[in-house]
Parts: structure tokens; sequence; C-alpha cells
């Protein structure tokens, strides 16, 4: 399912006002709430509870304590924060000290007691505070990234967020940290967001920033997707069990994996943000319903659920009853032409997408350039408004499809990139080993990475099994 298309799927896909008021208030007691809203008490209920965090290195709760703080007893490596800090913001990732005495930054830029004095009275004046008070300065110790992440970050640690309902992880994204986002795993500051397969622990597609969907990580010929996330039952048990020790029903938990010690948690959070969305390019409505009424007596209960109700791997047994060939989400295809050949070339499987979409340009390839330019010869307005478009949609479908013997039909269709009218055309497509025939739209996706989509009307023969990898023309 695309970015943008997932939007429009509406049903699927969680919004923020429908998310404060059918889980956080409904579901989310204001005494957990305010557990998780403060990390100092969040790691005192998680250690009582056995649930390992990062270890205190110091705090200091006020400007009293402040003025008296000896800031070159800290260490070579660790990391500064707000005690109510939101979205990362006031965060300060420290890896080393140079001989005079100064801690190194992710860019290796370098501050001394007196830059860190600055932002801990920023910390403390509340400006980087959920409700912007007075908050605390907290010292943790700095995880050192697993080894299985060293070609996929920059500097900073990765880390895992687990969206938890009623006891059941329900969707679970990696953050990866880049040079853009100064080695934090923050998504707006340009992080990579991937999202994860719940059954199998591995990472499926992949969003950053204003680049949208990416393949690779940047710079690189490395796949995002296939990474297998070390320890991934542990997370999974743990995530339940911070559920449990907090008493947040609906919750986000964000893990760090230490190459030493396995999955810390560095974070509750009450209010999770939907950008996991995107990552996992699908909705959290329809999971959080599958997962409301369920009993879940046992963590092992709640993980097997998990897997099964939101994993994407499709059992080969249940390939092999249906009869049905398995497909990624990217494929190669094979469309033919008005002389029976075959022009092959990449696609996306959206079943988000109503039905089948080619680029303009593969169009002409395949023989309807006539078709085109008739098309074209009706100048129809770039964006054209509802009633207008379904006027002039019935219009031409009385009048211009009876004419034209390679045009099948004419929709108007409202999607991100607007709202226009669409000619169609029956198409004979080729999907590994499947040919068949389907209706598609002709569009100009030049500007797109895929010069086809495949909807779910043309997919009746296949299943579809988002953690397959992405062939390769």
């Amino acid at each position: 399912m695309g970015l943008f298309t997932m939007y429009q799927n509406r049903k699927r896909v969680l919004g923020l006002n429908e998310r404060g008021l059918r889980y956080i208030r409904k579901y989310n007691k204001p005494s957990a709430i305010e557990i998780a809203d403060n990390k100092l008490s969040t790691k005192e209920v998680l250690n009582a509870a056995d649930i390992p965090t990062p270890k205190l290195i110091d705090v200091i709760p006020g400007q009293v304590a402040f003025e008296n703080f000896d800031w070159t007893q800290l260490p070579k490596s660790f990391v500064m924060k707000p005690v109510m800090g939101l979205e990362g913001g006031g965060i300060e990732l420290l890896y080393n000290k140079d001989k005079e005495g100064r801690w190194i930054k992710s860019d290796k830029s370098k501050v001394d007691v007196d830059d860190l004095k600055q932002k801990g009275r920023g910390i403390l004046e509340g400006r980087y505070s959920l409700y912007n008070a007075p908050d605390t300065i907290m010292f943790e110790e700095r995880i050192k990234p697993h080894k299985s992440f060293k070609y996929y970050t920059y500097k900073g640690t990765p880390d895992v967020r687990v969206i938890v309902f009623n006891k059941i992880p329900v969707m679970a994204m990696l953050r990866l940290p880049t040079r853009e986002s100064e080695g934090k795993a923050n998504l707006d500051k340009g992080a990579i967001g991937v999202g994860i397969d719940i059954a199998k622990g591995a990472t499926t597609n992949a969003i950053q920033g204003k680049a949208g969907e990416i393949e690779f990580i940047p710079g690189t010929r490395l796949r995002v997707s296939g990474l297998k996330i070390p320890y991934w039952n542990q997370i999974l048990e743990y995530a339940i069990r911070a559920q449990e020790a907090t008493g947040l029903y609906f919750a986000g938990i964000d893990f760090l994996i230490d190459r030493d010690q396995g999955p810390v948690i560095v974070e509750m959070n009450a209010r999770p943000g939907l950008s996991i969305q995107l990552a996992n390019e699908d909705g959290l409505r329809w999971r959080l319903g599958k997962a409301a009424h369920v009993r879940v007596k046992t963590h092992d209960k709640g993980i097997r659920l998990a897997k099964d109700l939101f994993g994407g791997e499709i059992d080969e047994e249940i390939a092999s009853v249906s009869g049905k060939e398995v497909i990624g989400i990217y494929e190669n295809v094979s469309l033919i032409n008005t002389n029976g050949q075959e022009l092959q070339t990449k696609a996306k499987i959206d079943t988000g997408a109503d039905s089948t979409s080619v680029d303009v340009s593969l169009a002409h390839r395949l023989g309807y350039s006539d078709l085109i330019e008739r098309w074209n010869a009706l100048n129809l307005p770039a964006e054209i408004p509802r009633e207008e478009g379904k006027r002039l949609e019935k219009e031409l479908q009385e009048t211009l499809v009876n004419e034209i013997e390679e045009l099948v039909d004419v929709q108007y269709v409202r999607s991100s990139h607007g709202s226009s009218l669409r000619p169609y055309i029956r198409l004979n497509m080729r999907i590994k080993d499947t040919l068949f025939e389907t209706k598609a739209s002709l569009y100009d996706r030049s500007k797109l990475t895929y010069p086809v989509i495949v909807g779910r009307k043309s997919l009746t023969r296949f299943l579809v099994d988002p953690s397959k990898r992405r062939t390769s023309i």
C-alpha cells in the first residue's frame, strides 16, 4: 500500500483525533499516563518489574541542585535528557571526551561544561517538556548499538517502537538514525522509519522525511528490508510486561538493543505518534479492533496472537491449499501489447488501491497511442470538482466509450494527486507464471516511483505477502 493511497483507505487508518478519543482517554488511566510521561517514574516501575532500562547516572531536579552539580564527574559517554521531554527534544548524545575534557557529539562537534549547562537550563525551564512546565535533567548510560545494525545506522543507536494494546503487540517499527537526524532516532529530524513484520521480526518497508518511501540506506546499496531484529521474542514479551507494569492499556514502547545487554526500554508513550502506520504501509485501526476484545491470560498467548493476527508472512501450507501464487508488494510484471508481445516493468502490488494504474508512457509502448491522443484532445482540466467530475464521467461513458474500441471505461478518481477523469483499458498482464486480463487506468506516473500499480481487483489469483523482498529487472 502506497503512502498516500493508505490515507485514502481511512477505514484502516487511525487518525490523531480518534486515537485520543477512542483509545487514550478510554483505555489509559490518568495514573498510568502520569507514569509514562515521567521517564524517572517509568524507569522505577519497570525496574521494579525486572524489566531492563538504561542505567541511571545522575539527576538534577532543580536550580539549587543545578548550581551545586559537579559536571566534571560525568563519564566520557552518556545521554542527557529531560525527564518530561517530548518527541526527542532536549536530548544530548555524547560519545567520547577529547584531551581538553570536551565531550564529542555524533557530528564530531565538541561541547564543554558551559555548553551542557546552557542546554541544562533550557531543560529545567521546561523548554522541551510535555506541558512546558519546569523539568528535571537526567543522565543515563549511552547504549552501544547491537552489531546487527552496524552498517544501517549513523552514530546513534536505532530504536524499536512496539504498539501494544490489550497485552497484544499490534504494530512495530525500527527507527534508524542518520547523518541528517544527527545520530538521533527521530523521524521528524530525518531518521528512517522501517516497518517490522511482527511474525518474523524482520524489516519490510521504509520511509524517510520528504523522500517518502526508500529502498536503500542513503548513500549505500544496502536494502532496508529483510533485516532481522535481534531478541525479537524478548522485545515482544518485555512490551507486554511493560504494559502490565505501568497500567497503560494502549502504549507505544521504545526499545534500544545493547550489544551486550540486549533490549532495554528507554521510554513509554501514552500518546504514540502515528507515523508507524506509514512505515508499515498499513493502518492501526483494524489491528486495534482485532485485539480489543481478546482475552490474553499469558505473555506467550499475547505474542502468539500478535504473530498470528498481524504477521505479514503467509504460511506455505495456506498458499498450497488455496492454489494461489504468493507474491510480494514489489514485483516484476509483464504487460502484453496489442501485438501480443510482452513488455517487462516494475510494479507495486497495492492492496489499498481499488484498481490497477499504468503510466501513460508505457501505454504508448503498448499500442494505445491513438486512444491517448483522442483523450488528450479533450483538454480536460487537471483538477475537477466532484459534481462536475461525476457529470463528465457519465457523459463520456455514454459517448466516448462507444466511439473508441480500446476504451472500456471512464471514471472520476479522487486521490492524493488530485481529482481527475481517467480512461480505462483492458490489459493482459503476467505476474510470475499467472497470465490474466484486468482493467487499468492510464495516468501520468512519470514523477512517481513505479510505472505500474496493481490494485486489489487485479489480485484475486494471488496471495500477497508484504514480507517478500522486491525483485529487480
